[in-house]
Parts: C-alpha cells; sequence; structure tokens
C-alpha cells in the first residue's frame, strides 16, 4: 500500500522518525521536551522493526523519487536506522546500497551531507556494506565530487579513495574466482 505521496507505511515511519531526530537537535529543546521525543523515537523505532517482521519491504520505492528507507534515513543522517537496515541487507544484494533514486546513491547523499556530525561514520557504514565509491549520478559526479570544500571535505575525500581501493580489489578477487 502507498500514500497520496508514493509513501508505503514503512517510508512514513521513516521519515516520521527522522523528523523526531531534527526536532531533538534544536537548541531550544528542553531536558523534558526532549525526553518526550526520545521515547517518541523509540516508539517508532519498535514501529519500524514490527512493520519489518510483518513483512515490509525495506526495497521498496516511492512513487515520487524513487528512494528507499536506506536514502531517507542517509538524507536525515539517521544513523541508528541506517545501521538497522543495513544489518537487514548484510547477506543479501548490494544492489540495494548502490541503487539510485533520481541518479543519487545513497553514498552520494552521505558524501553531500555537509557539517554533520555523523557523515564520516555514515560513509563508512555504507563503504563497509558494499557502496560503490566509483559509481556516477546523472551530473557525471561520483560521491567524492559531492564532498565540501576545506578541511572537513579533505577527511571525507580521503575516506572515499581508501574506498574506492578496497572496492577495486574485492572486485578484482571475485573476477579471479571466475
Amino acid at each position: 500500500m502507498k500514500n497520496f505521496e508514493g509513501h508505503t507505511p514503512l517510508h512514513c515511519a521513516v521519515l516520521a522518525h527522522n523528523a523526531l531526530l531534527r526536532e531533538q537537535g534544536h537548541p531550544g529543546v528542553t531536558k523534558e521536551q526532549q525526553e518526550g521525543l526520545q521515547h517518541q523515537s523509540e516508539e517508532l523505532e519498535s514501529c519500524i522493526q514490527l512493520l519489518v517482521q510483518a513483512g515490509a519491504s525495506i526495497y521498496s520505492r516511492d512513487v515520487k523519487s524513487n528512494k528507499t528507507v536506506l536514502h531517507y534515513t542517509v538524507q536525515d543522517a539517521n544513523i541508528s536506522l541506517l545501521r538497522y537496515f543495513l544489518e537487514l541487507n548484510a547477506f543479501k544484494s548490494r544492489d540495494f546500497v548502490n541503487s539510485k533514486a533520481h541518479g543519487n546513491t545513497a553514498l552520494h547523499m552521505a558524501a553531500a551531507l555537509h557539517c554533520d556530525k555523523n557523515q564520516k561514520e555514515i560513509i563508512q557504514l555504507l563503504l563497509d556494506h558494499g557502496a560503490d565509491p566509483s559509481i556516477r549520478n546523472l551530473d557525471n559526479d561520483q560521491p567524492i565530487h559531492m564532498a565540501p570544500p576545506g578541511k572537513a571535505g579533505d577527511q571525507i575525500r580521503l575516506l572515499l579513495k581508501k574506498g574506492k581501493i578496497a572496492s577495486a580489489f574485492i572486485s578484482c578477487r571475485r573476477n579471479a574466482r571466475s
């Protein structure tokens, strides 16, 4: 089932969880409000897990943007849900982490997360789960081209270069076995 925006119930739960995380990050949130938001966040995580256990597909794409729940978790730097979805996909398809939405993979989106404290960890998680840093988007950019300028961007570029080398090594090993 999908709503008028083409979102499945799982997409909607992920988007709601992302919104709660953004709200928790606002500087004006009191300690009491923070506790309430944390409780709501935990409830939504349980809901997401129940949806998956009941058969909701993490591979489902929304109609408008072609995004999976992985794209939505990365775009909002939702590290807890990212870990959960990557673990669900652990022994399945590399296509999941490398799927494109409007030409961008989740790794493109992660590289473009300027000034996010979780950016490096998100990129490393994606690389560890088979994200390919050599994939190009519709503008012919690789994720490395999406990194911010300056010192922070240098660290991201280094991480993506290491991932590219590891990805090429894995590819060579696969071809040697064939």
